[in-house]
């Protein structure tokens, strides 16, 4: 992905949501959040380091609205009111239709892609268990099953 000799950096800045109550200037916003990581970076000591950006992608929250999807453009789903933290996150089953799950940083475990990625986990365990399909737990670091596929094929 990255020629040799060369490196890939990404900086990340939150930067909120869409507002409802007005336009916001989202080229600005995105350059001053830029700005920040690049002081920052000055900060700790790496000051040139605009000068050798061979390519550059970012993205705003009109970016993220429009390429999947999310309400309001919020990578991280649901607001972290009480409300919305921990036990009290949605779960990731309906409690009505038992045949639908949920997964994603608006349900439980919470917000992010490390932590969607948990919640998809978790609903595909809990699928295949429900299921009655053998959970295999794998060893290594990021594994977290590898599930009997011919028993896919009864569900």
């Amino acid at each position: 992905m990255v020629p040799t000799g060369e490196d890939t950096l990404i900086g990340i800045a939150p930067v909120g949501h869409l507002d409802d109550e007005g336009e916001q200037d989202w080229k600005a916003i995105r350059q001053r959040a830029r700005q920040s990581i690049f002081n920052r970076l000055v900060d700790i000591g790496i000051p040139d380091l605009q000068e050798h950006i061979k390519f550059e992608v970012n993205y705003t929250p009109l970016s993220w609205r429009k390429r999947y999807n999310l309400m309001k453009g919020a990578t991280h789903g649901l607001c972290h009111t009480l409300t919305q933290l921990g036990y009290l996150r949605l779960r990731n089953r309906h409690a009505r239709y038992q045949n639908l799950y949920f997964v994603g940083a608006s349900t439980h475990p919470g917000t992010g892609v490390p932590t969607a990625l948990v919640s998809a986990r978790l609903a595909a365990t809990r699928l295949l268990e429900e299921a009655a399909i053998p959970v295999q737990r794998l060893q290594w670091p990021g594994a977290f099953f590898q599930p009997d596929l011919p028993a896919l094929n009864r569900i």
